[in-house]
């Protein structure tokens, strides 16, 4: 991966995430191997739905104040990024891939490996998609399993699994447009759930087996992981923004009041309520006020997660398409804007048997202002801007270097 570089020991890299509601920028500095956060912005883009464009130029200039926002709170000027992309489009595929070692000494080198994980993403018939990770879940060296790297070992075969992510090429292609017609130059583009998983999950989590349900606004992903490397995903159309809209119908609000409602009085269940009592609501007409217990506001929250674990579209569902049997699922890390609901996680414990834990991201890892760290809507951004895409294919080189764009910044430090 291609960073930029600003000092000896100091190396500037940006994350942009086009989430399923939302835009968000972080820009880090890498140090000795650790981020340190020095900038970030998020915004709500009416541009977006479910990942998927459908308004160019709202997306255009949400992309610009958010990035630019970034770049005010890190007193830097970024060109190119990291883009984290969602979406329903985005689905993966498990598969198999071979090649015989013809070296002299039969030695396995980084050729070999570069030749049998592109064998491995040679699997697309369809010229409407493309493939945009292949990550390795093991090397086969002849008949032993279970290699993490191969390169100097000894065979006459090597065989590699991988999980390819796979995207629609189109829709991926608006979502490139308005980053590029923002002013910016895409340096790897990278499925946010990934950049997450690097930042929030352990290794011994990954390695005896593990859920990560990132909850966006209008999209859930769910990721497993078994013996380290990732073995599936799945996406259900249901997420925070959800719950918002259940209490504004079901309260007659504005979807604003439910969004204030949810977040400063919601509940993943009655029984996660510290002190039961009545708030004062304004109805849609933006006059009319009324009460509500918040314990009714717990229960129409409670019902939606009900749905979104357990309905014909949900997380168990995911699980059953995913053939994971429950007993392996040793863990389960709830991260996303909407895992921020008090009690979630207890809830999802409770409902699946699972050890469940909300995924903030490592603290052995990155630095930052308490607000991003401690935001758990923040965690794909942040992972974006050390997410390694050399990790999947030793081939895929980094995006170019070019000068930096000259801002504000750099007009003060002329003048003066």
């Amino acid at each position: 991966m291609r960073l930029v570089k600003k000092m000896s020991n100091e190396i500037i890299q940006t994350g942009l995430e086009i989430g399923s509601s939302h835009v968000k920028c972080v820009i880090s500095s890498i140090v000795a191997d650790k981020i340190k956060i020095k900038g970030y912005a998020s915004r709500r883009c009416n541009g977006i739905e479910k990942g998927n464009i459908i308004d160019i130029n709202d997306t255009v200039e949400t992309i610009r104040e958010v990035v630019g926002q970034a770049e005010e709170r890190a007193k830097v000027n970024i060109n190119f990024l990291n883009l984290g992309v969602h979406g329903l489009h985005i689905t993966g595929k498990n598969n198999h891939a071979a090649v015989a070692i013809l070296s002299h000494d039969q030695e396995i080198n980084t050729s070999d490996v570069k030749q049998v994980l592109n064998s491995a993403r040679a699997v697309l018939t369809n010229q409407e998609q493309q493939i945009i990770h292949t990550v390795p879940q093991e090397y086969i060296v002849d008949h032993q399993k279970g290699v993490r790297d191969p390169r100097g070992m000894s065979a006459n075969h090597l065989h590699v699994n991988v999980y390819n992510i796979i995207a629609v090429t189109s829709i991926l292609t608006n979502v490139k447009k308005c980053v590029e017609k923002a002013g910016f130059e895409i340096q790897n583009t990278i499925f946010s759930p990934l950049a997450a998983a690097n930042t929030v999950l352990l290794d011994e989590e990954k390695k005896l087996g593990c859920l990560l349900i990132d909850i966006g606004g209008k999209l859930s992903e769910i990721s497993y992981y078994e013996r380290g490397a990732l073995k599936g995903v799945q996406m259900i159309v249901s997420g925070g923004d959800y719950i918002t809209d259940d209490l504004a119908k079901c309260m007659k609000i504005s979807r604003a009041e439910g969004s204030r409602i949810k977040k400063d009085y919601g509940f993943a269940t009655q029984a996660h309520i510290p002190t039961e009592g009545k708030i004062e609501i304004t109805k849609i007409d933006g006059r009319t006020k009324s009460e509500v217990s918040v314990k009714e506001i717990a229960k129409i929250i409670s019902e939606r997660l009900k749905d979104i674990l357990k309905g014909s579209e949900g997380i168990s569902e995911c699980i059953k398409n995913m053939q994971i049997e429950p007993e392996l699922i040793t863990s389960c890390i709830i991260t996303g804007g909407g895992a921020k609901l008090p009690g979630i996680d207890e809830y999802i414990q409770s409902q699946f048997n699972f050890q469940t834990r909300l995924g903030y991201v490592q603290k052995q890892d990155a630095i930052g202002d308490e607000e991003v760290m401690d935001d758990l809507s923040y965690t794909s951004a942040i992972g974006l801007t050390k997410y390694d895409v050399t990790d999947e294919m030793p081939s895929i080189a980094g995006g170019k270097r070019r000068k930096r764009r000259s801002g504000l910044i750099e007009w003060i430090k002329r003048i003066f």
